[in-house]
């Protein structure tokens, strides 16, 4: 007899995003497992929040079996993406399993986006990017697509006040180090230098230094709004952004396996993500312009809580209207999903299009 596909899966559960959600979980009634390949901090984790666990490495076809034969959905954690979502992915079609990630891979985005058939066919979604990046700025990017329907530029950009970096973040950004950056021009993506572009942005409390980089948009946005030119900025300090451009003189010796993982040890060693009191205190700031060949613009501004603290809130979001029937199958943004106010749905965003 069939089991019954109910479960959700949180893979990657005891990394620092992946321990956020499983907290939102824990005071849930929804029938929620817990899993990834460390059994022993599982283990830990499940008896400290009173949750089901199952160990699985997703290496191996026959753990990840067992792990999805009752599983409705999976909410992937376990980074970098650019390793683990293809395993996952092909175990999700393979089992009937919906799948969710909370990645900011733009290769991650077009490798799903190419699987868009196959989660059609089996009638399932695929929705990476369900957390910080890509929902509030995909739905920034909608808005302003909606507000000035012939643009044909996109720019975005984010400051992140009060918070900082966990180390599944900082391990993911190592392995991309050397790799320059992303723009979106006439529909293609682009591989350009680091810092490639800079520019002041008004936030609306404060003006900020920018440089583009290779944030999800540059995939999502083009799907969401087909607009054919994007580019995402991030607020740096200015000494920062001038040491960024002087290391794409680097790139050669930053793309070596013994650069990178010397970059990595360091990672384990000094990075644990923000503490409790500042994702309680941050905040993230977003501002997005659209222009069109007439030279006509619009603008929108918004501020969300910290964004590993949105991202928690957003991907159990995203995680119970699919478990509800509320899906689109095959690839899908979350504003292609669930329209341009699924950001409004998380508490505490403030949002203004002008």
């Amino acid at each position: 007899m069939a089991k019954e596909k109910n479960k959700w899966i949180i893979y990657g559960s005891y990394g620092y995003t992946g321990s956020l959600i499983a907290e939102i979980a824990s005071k849930s009634e929804y029938p929620v497992v817990l899993s990834g390949r460390d059994e022993q901090q599982l283990k830990r984790q499940a008896a400290e929040l009173n949750m089901e666990y199952k160990k699985a490495d997703l290496d191996n076809p026959a753990e990840l079996e067992e792990l999805l034969s009752d599983a409705l959905l999976v909410i992937h954690c376990a980074g970098p993406f650019l390793f683990t979502w293809k395993n996952m992915a092909d175990a999700c079609l393979q089992h009937n399993c919906h799948y969710l990630d909370i990645t900011g891979e733009i290769d991650v985005f077009e490798g799903l986006k190419e699987m868009d058939y196959l989660f059609q066919e089996t009638g399932l979604m695929t929705l990476p990017g369900a957390g910080f990046d890509v929902v509030p700025s995909d739905c920034l990017a909608v808005h302003l697509k909606e507000k000035l329907p012939d643009a044909d530029t996109l720019e975005l950009a984010f400051a992140g006040l009060g918070g900082g970096i966990s180390k599944g973040t900082a391990t993911s950004m190592a392995e991309r180090a050397g790799n320059g950056s992303a723009v979106r021009r006439n529909g293609e993506i682009m591989r350009v230098p680091t810092a490639y572009l800079t520019r002041k942005v008004d936030f609306g409390e404060k003006v900020m230094s920018t440089m583009s980089i290779p944030w999800g948009d540059i995939s999502t946005a083009y799907t969401s709004t087909h607009i054919e030119n994007i580019t995402v900025f991030t607020a740096m300090k200015p000494g920062a952004i001038r040491l960024m451009k002087l290391s794409n003189l680097f790139n050669p010796i930053l793309r070596t396996s013994f650069v990178r993982n010397l970059i990595k040890k360091k990672i384990r060693k000094k990075v644990s993500g923000p503490a409790p009191e500042q994702r309680e205190s941050g905040r993230s700031l977003f501002w997005g312009r659209v222009s069109n060949e007439a030279g006509d613009s619009a603008e929108a501004r918004m501020t969300t809580p910290e964004g590993y603290k949105l991202t928690a809130a957003t991907a159990w979001l995203i995680a119970g209207k699919v478990a509800a029937g509320d899906f689109k199958p095959g690839y899908q943004t979350p504003a292609t999903a669930y329209g341009k106010n699924l950001i409004l749905e998380a508490d505490g965003v403030v949002l203004n299009v002008s």
